[in-house]
């Protein structure tokens, strides 16, 4: 099983946009710097879920899930570490 270096998973991360990876998923409202919608997680009527370009990462405030695009489609898709990497690596 291949390892991935820290330096490929950076490199990975800054050429995908997060609101891009996470917008497939999940209608994005940009708000400034930000984009809104409704989690992922939860079921809910207001957004609660931001995304943050600039910082390559999500937030549910409803939930309380975080992270980066890695860990956005392990939690959403059920997908695993080496997985959701190699799928990211494909679309780089």
């Amino acid at each position: 099983m291949p390892r991935f270096s820290p330096e490929f998973i950076d490199e990975l991360k800054s050429r995908l946009r997060a609101s891009d990876v996470v917008g497939r998923g999940v209608k994005l409202k940009r708000r400034g710097n930000t984009w809104w919608g409704l989690s992922p997680f939860t079921k809910e009527k207001t957004p609660s879920f931001t995304v943050n370009d600039e910082r390559r990462s999500y937030h549910c405030f409803s939930s309380n899930n975080h992270g980066d695009i890695i860990t956005f489609l392990q939690e959403t898709q059920g997908l695993s570490f080496m997985e959701a990497v190699t799928r990211l690596a494909e679309e780089a």
